[in-house]
């Protein structure tokens, strides 16, 4: 597993060294991401994620962009939504979020591609 793109450095510099980002308008940012393998009887491979939650009562989610099998880096975007007012849980409040999906069947050609609103990490999973 190999990192390709490593942005975490000129994330927290304010530059980014990966070209892109998310589109959409509820997009959130993300400070660190990495991978990590899950418990030995889990799903293997896992994307973790954090950063700055954008509202309050807003709820982070990942969301993969299904399509082309053949594309060399599978997206998942990073995103949120506020959280309805029967919705709350013990992050509401917090200034800060931390995510994680496992990676089984999401992977393209080459590895994955986080996209956020300030900016995209690649992950090459193929070990070359």
């Amino acid at each position: 597993m190999e990192l390709v793109v490593n942005n975490d450095e000129q994330m927290k510099a304010g530059m980014m060294a990966a070209p892109g980002k998310s589109g959409r308008v509820n997009a959130a940012d993300f400070d660190s991401a990495e991978l990590r393998m899950g418990p030995p009887l889990g799903q293997g491979l896992y994307l973790i994620v954090s950063g700055p939650r954008p509202k309050p009562d807003a709820n982070i989610r990942l969301l993969p962009m299904l399509g082309d099998p053949e594309t060399e880096y599978q997206q998942i975007e990073l995103a949120w939504e506020t959280r309805a007012a029967h919705d709350h849980d013990d992050s509401m409040g917090v200034d800060r979020y931390e995510k994680s999906m496992p990676l089984s069947g999401l992977s393209g050609k080459k590895g994955i591609e986080l996209v956020g609103a300030n900016g995209t990490k690649k992950f090459n999973l193929t070990g070359h």
